[in-house]
């Protein structure tokens, strides 16, 4: 093994371990590459043809895990959803004050406004920053 490729394949190995800490799959990309690279350049002494694959790992290697990182996000599930909150004190524009999880949250009515009276229960149906959305139906109060 000549002193390129040796450099290649340490390379390779340092970027391998820095991708064991941080955890990002980009750097598995570049370790490839860089062993790729390795390789190639042992087995042809082409420095050239080797840095061009190398390249080519690492763009391949990129963008699959761009693609696979996006396809996988998981997708995190609202706890408050479906939950039960009591009307409070009316505010205006259809907001209320509302207890909800043994707190007083702001509370904007989207379904049922017409229904909404103090010691009224109502469904969160969603949240916008700290303000959650609820749904009332004529039979809840």
């Amino acid at each position: 093994m000549d002193s390129t490729s040796f450099i290649w394949a340490v390379a390779a190995i340092v970027v391998l371990g820095i991708e064991m800490m941080l955890g990002t799959v980009y750097l598995l990309a570049w370790s490839a590459g860089l062993a790729v690279g390795a390789l190639l350049q042992w087995l042809s002494g082409s420095l050239p043809a080797a840095a061009s694959l190398a390249a080519l790992t690492v763009l391949a290697g990129s963008l699959l895990a761009h693609r696979v990182r996006v396809t996988r996000r998981p997708v995190m599930a609202d706890p408050d959803i479906g939950g039960e909150a009591r009307l409070l004190t009316p505010l205006a524009n259809a907001r209320w004050r509302v207890e909800f999880r043994g707190t007083q949250w702001d509370a904007r009515i989207v379904r049922g406004a017409e229904f909404a009276a103090p010691g009224a229960s109502a469904r969160v149906c969603g949240r916008e920053a700290n303000c959650l959305l609820l749904e009332l139906s004529q039979g809840e109060s």
